[in-house]
């Protein structure tokens, strides 16, 4: 390594002679002089930033919709089943076919199979039907 004594002190670089005065000039001369090239921007590139937004926000809408149709009830099930349960069963008891049921009872009573049946086990099951107890009475 070199000692600091061998350094010269003189400083090796030198401006040109006006430097500083013909530079404005020469950069005014070269660029005045040359004329620039129009570039044309295409439609896309005019409207990609834009294009880009309404991307993102139909993709925001559609996933919003999406999660809210999922995680919400439906409406419509609801209230159908509201509707079925406001029904009396009640009133679909006439609509049974009384024939079928005679034919049934009657293949009951041909069979030589007799249920075992006491009348405590009757009245029982008519009190836990909801039958009166006058009117059990008074088939007995």
């Amino acid at each position: 390594m070199k000692k600091l004594n061998d350094i010269p002190g003189k400083n090796p670089f030198k401006v040109p002679d006006n430097y500083f005065e013909e530079v404005n000039r020469k950069i005014i001369s070269v660029t005045s002089g040359i004329d620039q090239k129009v570039r044309k921007v295409s439609v896309y590139n005019r409207f990609r930033t834009n294009l880009l937004i309404a991307a993102s926000v139909a993709g925001l809408i559609l996933i919003s919709y999406t999660a809210i149709k999922l995680l919400t009830p439906d409406k419509r099930n609801s209230q159908v089943s509201e509707v079925l349960q406001e029904i009396n069963p009640d009133l679909y008891i006439n609509d049974i076919d009384i024939s079928s049921l005679e034919e049934d009872v009657s293949s009951l009573v041909l069979s030589d199979e007799v249920p075992d049946v006491s009348k405590k086990d009757i009245i029982d099951y008519l009190l836990l039907n909801n039958v009166e107890l006058n009117d059990i009475y008074e088939q007995l």
